[in-house]
Formats: structure tokens, sequence, C-alpha cells
């Protein structure tokens, strides 16, 4: 590799990691969501819902930003992350300026705070899959695919750790959240705009002819005429499909052997034909009446001519079929169902409790002696503990996942099964929380499974069904968040109003204000009902690992 192309190439690597920590931001909604209730009178039902309607925007946008990344580049696709962001944000600041009396009007603005939300929702994706997409093809022939992935979504999970801490010590004196809201909307659209420069997607040079051709009579050499016969087609490098059961070897010699052809329109490759300029010259030089000749220096070609394989023969590389095909293919895939089906039991759990740690913090603190800044800060402590734990995981998990595929020869799926079944452990925890203090290893807990899950995931989709299909599948897969986020997050805010409801009646009506607080039996039994959830992930992800083995077991009994 050139200097400068290297240089530009880790100059759109550290564009695409700023991109990544400055976007992950959707998970603040804990530091200030309890604000939506103490200033604008939200029921938590309500409050929920803007986090839920928030989640569904941020994930059923990914399919349409992963094709967008495909089609008109990561450039495109941040600047409008840049823009949506700033939106979003911006008119959060001013609704909680403006709107800052309980009941105003007679209503809680939700919607206009759902739509706000979502806007940065939004933002937030399209910064996610263009920068996963880009990362994801410019690193597709590296051994190290799980590493250069996991550095930049593990910074994506350490965004919360970074903007909750600057909100502990710049913000949290402030009434109402509108000056911090204002903040991020300036940062989101500064760094999106300053990523957007720099980030470049790597593109397959052109062989040029002389080396195409001296690559020629060393494959034409090395490869037996059978091997040619069968082979149909041979794949271009920047066609490569990551293939979870094709070893390095055989993508390396698919790689080189493509180099020595031409990729015509119709996916034919056409090895270099008789007549050619670059035949007469390869000719002439292994020519016996050439006084120059130096047959030693160069095998000779066979006296049988090469010919030009037919488009009748070639077989299209799955990774470069259109986006209908592959879309096609993602259906029919059962292993693709059960990752989005895994993903979508997985993360509902995990975003149950992202979304709602501060209510639970604030009703673990009834009864005790902490004042509201104290309170405040330690839902940002819980919000950092989480988003640190998430960014660890994520970065040791991409380099083990590395380890365990390539030395110890192992599915990476057989790590997405130990994720699940650390989220059941932590949806467990959650529901036997009694003090304030269980809060921070529940936070490890949950941060942990969510950011190795989320590492694992994007990787085995990548090599699973291509690299250049990432966009499209990774995105289809992400929408099971925004559906198992929803649920699991009205199952909170109903369990959470219901325990609220109980305690006013036991207490009457008559009691004093300061009484009527949920405590953790307002949400003991949501974490219950999403426990049983988390099993089913850990069942998903279990057929995940297992189906491709079973079906090559059965194949292969077939053949005998």
């Amino acid at each position: 590799m050139e200097p400068r192309e290297s240089y530009t190439s880790t100059l759109s690597y550290i564009a695409i990691c700023l991109s990544m920590l400055c976007g992950g931001t959707t998970s603040l909604f804990a530091t200030y969501g309890s604000s939506f209730s103490e200033v604008l009178g939200f029921t938590q039902y309500e409050t929920n819902l803007v986090a839920s309607l928030g989640d569904y925007a941020h994930y059923m946008s990914a399919p349409l930003f992963g094709y967008l990344s495909t089609r008109i580049g990561p450039t495109r696709v941040i600047q409008s992350a840049a823009v949506l962001m700033f939106c979003g944000y911006m008119g959060l600041s001013y609704s909680f300026k403006h709107f800052d009396t309980a009941y105003e009007h007679a209503h809680h603005y939700v919607a206009t705070m759902s739509m706000l939300f979502a806007l940065v929702g939004v933002g937030s994706k399209a910064a996610y899959m263009s920068s996963m997409a880009t990362t994801a093809r410019n690193f597709k022939h590296s051994r190290h695919s799980g590493i250069a992935l996991g550095i930049p979504n593990s910074l994506y999970g350490l965004s919360t750790f970074v903007f909750s801490s600057l909100k502990a010590r710049w913000f949290e004196s402030d009434q109402t959240p509108w000056r911090y809201l204002a903040f991020m909307a300036v940062v989101s659209l500064a760094a999106h705009l300053l990523a957007s420069k720099y980030v470049v997607l790597k593109e397959t040079q052109p062989v040029p002819r002389k080396r195409a051709t001296s690559l020629a009579i060393k494959t034409n050499a090395s490869l037996s005429p059978a091997a040619v016969a069968t082979s149909g087609s041979v794949m271009s490098p920047s066609h490569e499909s990551f293939e979870m059961a094709e070893t390095r070897k055989r993508r390396m010699t698919v790689s080189v052997a493509n180099e020595a052809g031409h990729v015509n329109s119709d996916m034919t490759v056409n090895l270099i034909s008789p007549g050619s300029p670059a035949d007469s010259t390869a000719a002439e030089t292994h020519s016996p009446s050439n006084p120059h000749s130096t047959g030693a220096d160069t095998p000779p070609l066979s006296s049988a001519p090469i010919t030009p394989l037919s488009a009748t023969t070639a077989v299209a590389n799955p990774a470069q079929l259109p986006e209908e095909s592959a879309l096609i293919r993602l259906g029919r895939d059962p292993i693709a169902w059960a990752l989005l089906l895994g993903i979508t039991c997985f993360s509902g759990p995990g975003l149950a409790f992202v979304n709602n740690c501060g209510s639970m913090v604030r009703a673990m603190s009834h009864g005790t002696t902490l004042t509201e800044e104290q309170i405040g800060q330690y839902k940002d402590k819980i919000v950092a503990t989480q988003s640190f734990f998430s960014f660890f995981s994520r970065l040791v998990v991409g380099y083990l996942s590395d380890l365990w595929r390539t030395k110890l020869r192992l599915p990476r799926s057989g790590l997405l099964v130990i994720a699940g079944l650390l989220m059941i452990h932590a949806q467990n925890t959650a529901a036997r929380v009694s003090r304030l203090e269980d809060m921070y290893p529940l936070a490890v807990l949950i941060g942990t499974s969510m950011g190795s899950a989320f590492t694992l995931a994007p990787t085995i989709t990548a090599e699973t069904w291509g690299a250049e299909n990432f966009g499209l599948c990774w995105g289809i897969i992400t929408l099971g968040p925004a559906i198992g986020g929803h649920i699991c997050n009205l199952i909170f805010g109903s369990s959470w109003d219901q325990g609220l409801y109980n305690i006013i009646s036991r207490l009457g009506k008559d009691a004093p204000q300061d009484r009527m607080q949920c405590t953790n039996e307002c949400f003991i039994p949501a974490f219950r009902t999403t426990a049983k959830i988390a099993y089913f992930s850990v069942f998903f992800f279990t057929v995940v690992l297992c189906l491709p083995r079973a079906t090559a077991f059965w194949k292969r009994q077939r053949q005998k």
C-alpha cells in the first residue's frame, strides 16, 4: 500500500470512529427521561412510549440507510445523520425550555416529543449503518475483521459514557435539560460533518495489463486444466463473499486467480484470449525464433488456445447479486430468521433496562437521604457504567472472536449463546434488586451482554451473507431490537403504572404526596417477564450455532 493511500485509509477509519463516538447517544435518554414526568407531567407509560417510538425509528430506518450507504456512499448518509440529530436534539431542547409547565394547555406533547426523539434515533442509525457498512467493505479481506468492526462498534457503545459524564460535570445543576440537549445538537452536527469530509469507501483498483498478463501466465501454469474447466468463473476480489465455512487459503487462491482475468459486464471472466495484444506479446517472447527469449524466466504457455469462459457456465458471485436477490436469499435462509428472532428476544430486555434505569434509580432512592442533585448524579453514573462496559465488551469480544474463529476454528455464534445466557442472568438479577447499590452490578451485566451481542451479530452477518450485502442484511436484522425494545418498554411502563396504582390504593388518596412514590415493586414484575423473553434468545442463538453444522452433516450423510 502506498503511503498516501495508507494515510487516506487511516484518516477514513478515524473519521468513522468519530462518527460512531458521537452517534450512539440514543441511550442518553435515561439521563433526562425522568424530566418528562418531572417537568412535563408525563406518566411512566407515556415516557416509555416516547422512548419506544424513538427506538422504532432508530431500528426501522436501518435497512434504508444500509441500502443508501451502498448506493450513494457513506459521505451523504453521515451528512444526513448530522442534520437529523441536530434537528432532533435542538427541538427537544426548545420543547423543554418553553413547555416547562406540566399539563400546560391540557396536553402532554407526547406526539411532539416522540417525533423529535425519533429524529435523533434515525440520525443515530444513519451514522451507525454508514460507518459499519463502510468498515465491513474496507476490511472484508482482513483476517481481523472482528476487531476492525469491534473498535468503531465499541466507540458507539462508549458514546453514552462520554456524554453522560459531561452532563454530570457541566449540566447537573440545571432544573431542565434544555441546555444539555442544545449542547448535544451542536456536537452531533459538528462531529458528523467533520467525519463526512474524510470517510472513504475503498474501491478495487484495476489491474494493469502487463501485471494481468504475468498473473495469467502464472495462474495457468499452476492451475490444472480440469480445475479451470470446472470452475465456471472466478470471482473478483471486490466481489468476494465472506462465507463462514470458507477457508482462508481458498479465498486467497480465488483472489490471485481473479487478478489474471478481466470481469466483463455480464459477470463472466475472460482469461487472455488468442489474438489479443497481451497474447501476441507473450507468444513472441516464447517464440523459438526470438533471440531474446528466456524461457527460464517465464513458464511457456500451453499450445492449446484458451477460450473465454461462456456466459452460460459463469456462476455469479452471491455477494454481488442485486439487492432484490440478496433480500430474497435472506428471507429464505432459516439462519437469518433465527438470528433476527434471537436479536429481538435478546435486545428487548436489555433496552428495557437501558431506557428505564434512571426511573429505577429514582424508585430505589425513595426513603434515602439523597438530594435531587445527588440522585441525578447517581443516574448518570449508572448510565455511564452500563455504557463503559458495553464499550469494553465490544472491544474485547471483537478481538476474542477473531481468536475464537481463526485459532480455535470455532464459530462466533458460540459466543453469541454465551451473551444470551449473560442476559438471562442480568434479567433475573434485575428482578431481585432491593438496594440502590445493586444497580451497579446490574449495569455491568447489561452493558457486557449487550456489547458482546452487538459486536458478534454484525460480524456474523458480514461473514454469512457477504460484506457487499452487509448494509441491507444487517439493516433488516436490526429491525429486531425495534420490536423487542417496544414490547419490553411497554411491559415496563405498564408494570410501573400498575405498581404505582397499587401503592396509591393501599395508602389511600389522603396520604402525603411524598409517600406515593414507586419502589422496586413497580418494576420487579416487568423484569420477571423480560427474563422469560431472554430465554427465547438463547434458543434462537443455539439454532444459529447448530443449524449450519446439522445441515452440513446431513449433506455428508446423503452423499455416502
